[in-house]
């Protein structure tokens, strides 16, 4: 299970580059549409904003759920897994209240947590602050590469990150993830050689945050996420709010199958 994973050596011959290659500043809170509160599928703009509530469709509170669900789905942009692991995919989806660890407090891990909710760049790292529903915030210090060490065989929740730029692009690479996490709400597992490449591109005064799953255990090909447009945040108000405490469910006495990440 752990023999896919190679340790990932420096390269000799590639400095670190720890600045971009254009003027555009990365620093600052970031928010985006009801895209990132739906988990990262797109919305059609047309449709009933379903992230927001009150008020709640016929004042009912379980549609905040059943809606939630709806609104999750409502793309075809599906990773393709390799025959023998659809049934798996739906075997987990359909048990997704005991079956996802989100629901048992472990962290929503990369990219199903989306974009950071604020960007800090310096020198030679670059701090990530995330705002993750129903848990706890999370955060990420990520080193400009190349990564100097190998990457952990056993893997970890949040995986090992490294930066770099390319042109005005941030790009984060990140491997060495354990077998845990998904990296999608429908029961999108995945194997211990996963390879998550987050690409933050300045478009105007926003940034376009894209994120592409690899994983040639289980993945027919590459996954790329629907990309997200973040928006600087004007409000001299906004701040990262105290996360809080997760509290793990009661999964064995929940009625029904819907969920809400």
């Amino acid at each position: 299970m752990f023999a896919g994973v190679a340790a990932a050596q420096p390269a000799a011959s590639q400095p670190a580059a720890t600045t971009s290659a254009t003027a555009f500043d990365f620093n600052g809170f970031w928010s985006s549409g009801p895209e990132f509160a739906l988990g990262g599928g797109k919305v059609d703009p047309n449709a009933q904003d379903l992230s927001v509530s009150p008020p709640l469709r016929n004042g009912d509170l379980s549609n905040l759920t059943n809606d939630g669900v709806i609104a999750r789905r409502a793309t075809n942009n599906l990773p393709l897994y390799k025959p023998e692991y659809w049934d798996k995919v739906v075997d987990l989806d359909y048990n997704g209240n005991l079956a996802d660890p989100f629901n048992s407090c472990m962290p929503m891990s990369i990219p199903r947590m989306g974009p950071p909710r604020k960007i800090l760049v310096q020198k030679d790292e670059v701090l990530l602050f995330y705002i993750v529903p129903f848990q706890r915030n999370d955060f990420r210090i990520v080193p400009f590469g190349p990564r100097k060490h190998p990457v952990s065989r056993d893997g970890t929740w949040m995986g090992d990150s490294v930066a770099r730029w390319d042109g005005p692009d941030l790009v984060i690479e990140t491997e060495g993830f354990n077998a845990e996490s998904w990296f999608g709400p429908q029961g999108y597992f995945h194997g211990y050689e996963m390879k998550v490449t987050e690409r933050f591109t300045p478009k105007g005064n926003t940034i376009s945050y894209q994120a592409t799953v690899e994983d040639p255990e289980f993945l027919q090909k590459p996954w790329q996420m629907d990309p997200i447009t973040l928006s600087r945040s004007k409000s001299p108000d906004v701040r990262l709010e105290e996360s809080p405490p997760c509290s793990e469910r009661d999964n064995k006495n929940l009625v029904g199958k819907q969920r809400e990440m």
